[in-house]
């Protein structure tokens, strides 16, 4: 997995995104688990995927150059 958690943030980001677009009321996570994330190279388990799901996701900061090209305005 992601040693740096910048990195893992904006992976677990883009597995709720694709979570969240094939999600409907009638689909269970197990499908999804089994059936959609696969389609993304996303191979996980379920206890795997409820970690994910569980965890909040931080917005991620600017880095300290981008803000250097915001002031230069």
């Amino acid at each position: 997995m992601a040693y740096n958690s910048n990195n893992y943030n904006k992976w677990a980001t883009e597995v709720v995104k694709i979570y969240n677009a094939c999600k409907t009321p009638d689909i269970p996570d197990t499908e999804i688990i089994r059936r959609e994330f696969p389609k993304h190279n996303i191979f996980l388990s379920y206890r795997q995927w409820m970690n994910i799901k569980g965890r909040p996701i931080p917005k991620m900061q600017p880095t300290l150059q981008m803000n250097l090209f915001e002031f230069a305005r």
